[in-house]
């Protein structure tokens, strides 16, 4: 791991510095001859200027040739170039300034070159003689007026050159020391980065073993430490569910045990007479009603797993959200009688809902069965109806020992019970919470509780307005 993201950074790291000096020496060479391109120019112009008023005042017999000759010379010293004075051939004064003519101007310049110093310009160019850059200046030389001629210096340009060779050295070094910096950089980066992955590495091992206690500690508050912190809410996640599936496993088991040994029990006793005659209708009743208890939780496990899986289908439809409630208490009246329950109907609305109405009495069935279950002897079971602008609820209250806040955010899950050491009430499969909260998601809606200790619970369920859909 540390070896792969170290390479990969190393490489990262050098192509971009090397990309980037590399982009810098060609800038800074271009701007760096420029500039020492157009000062030679300047400093080879203005000596071309000093001679050309030297050579008037030789012209004009105001100075002795020796004189001007040293001028020349000791430009040509001070420039590291070769100067000569070219006259114009139409001039009588041409013969006096033929001591300092000499081949280069016409080596260096064209005939277009020389026409342009005789009509007063100033022409400047580089050319490259063995390999050698070298610049030419010429400057024309006027006397009343008139140009008379010219004056041409030639240089190398071995300071330039020096200066962009040394200055390709430089860069160099730059390129070394960088690089050796960001190796350094890199191995720390790379230990930085690698030594987190390298603990959820080992984690994920340990979690793939089965143990879901691991945690990652990775204190950064980076993007490493917001993947730490995911992976160690994973981890949490997936205990829970290891823990979840336990637990359903040993609640199934122990659903199924208690009344298959029920009714093997019974089988057994009227097998071999140990149940007498007069008492086995009493038995088998009870036999029965374990096989239906049986038969209900294997039915709502199925109906569970196609939820989970999507294979349910829906009938969606304009539902009356307020006579589907009324139908289902009329059917669940037997069971308010039993235990001496009266409910009390809240309908601040009369909406209608899109929704599969069989479904929807599924729904309101599972939570009036978790409120009479819950519920005293005695009490009153609220029943409402509200609307927003989007939803309708209908909501189930009871007055029963009610749920902790922190068990509440469990309550809608499979075989859930707040009291760990109570046993599974009569009837109750422990999936009906866990059933109607995927019913209602299934049908684009939501569930929810609020309930406080010793004052009883209340259970809803929001679905989409048919005006709304459609």
């Amino acid at each position: 791991m540390i070896r792969g993201i170290f390479a990969r950074l190393l490489l990262s790291f050098w192509a971009i510095i090397l990309v980037t000096v590399i982009i810098l020496l060609l800038l800074l060479s271009r701007v760096y001859t420029s500039f020492y391109t157009t000062e030679k120019e300047k400093k080879l112009v203005k000596a071309g200027k000093e001679i050309t008023v030297m050579a008037e005042k030789y012209l004009e017999g105001s100075i002795p040739e020796s004189q001007l000759s040293n001028k020349i010379q000791g430009a040509a010293h001070n420039y590291n170039s070769e100067i000569s004075i070219f006259p114009s051939k139409k001039q009588k004064t041409s013969q006096s300034l033929k001591t300092f003519t000499s081949h280069l101007t016409a080596d260096y310049f064209t005939k277009e070159d020389i026409q342009k110093v005789l009509e007063g310009e100033i022409v400047s160019k580089i050319t490259v003689e063995r390999g050698t850059s070298l610049m030419s200046v010429a400057v024309p030389l006027i006397k009343d007026g008139q140009v008379i001629g010219g004056v041409s210096l030639h240089s190398p340009m071995y300071d330039v050159t020096a200066a962009s060779t040394q200055l390709r050295r430089l860069s160099a070094v730059v390129i070394l020391l960088a690089a050796l910096i960001a190796t350094i950089l890199t191995y720390f980066l790379a230990k930085y980065v690698s030594s987190p992955l390298q603990k959820m590495s080992q984690a994920a091992l340990m979690i793939a073993k089965g143990d879901f206690s691991v945690k990652v500690d990775v204190r950064a508050k980076d993007e490493l430490g917001t993947l730490a912190r995911s992976f160690n809410y994973m981890a949490e996640q997936l205990a829970r569910v290891e823990k979840m599936r336990r637990e359903f496993i040993a609640n199934i088991s122990h659903e199924l045990r208690t009344p298959i040994s029920f009714i093997s029990g019974v089988l057994q006793g009227i097998h071999d007479k140990t149940i007498q005659s007069r008492e086995q209708e009493k038995y088998v009743s009870l036999a029965i009603k374990e096989t239906d208890r049986v038969s209900k939780l294997i039915n709502d496990m199925l109906e569970l797993s196609r939820l989970e899986h999507g294979d349910i289908k829906l009938e969606l439809q304009k539902v009356d959200l307020q006579e589907v409630v009324l139908e289902t208490l009329a059917a669940k009246e037997p069971e308010f009688l039993k235990k001496d329950l009266k409910p009390e109907l809240n309908f601040t609305a009369k909406p209608y809902v899109l929704a599969d109405p069989n479904r929807v009495k599924q729904m309101i069935i599972n939570l009036l069965d978790n409120a009479i279950r819950f519920s005293p002897t005695g009490k009153t079971i609220a029943i409402g109806i509200e609307k927003t602008y989007t939803q309708a609820t209908v909501w189930i209250r009871d007055y029963g020992p009610g749920i902790p806040e922190e068990e509440q955010e469990f309550i809608w899950d499979r075989f859930y019970k707040v009291d760990k050491t109570r046993k599974q009430e009569e009837g109750s499969s422990g999936l009906g919470l866990a059933i109607t909260k995927m019913l209602a998601e299934v049908q684009r809606g939501s569930v929810g509780v609020k309930s406080q200790l010793g004052e009883g619970s209340t259970f809803y369920f929001s679905l989409p307005l048919w005006e709304n859909e459609n």
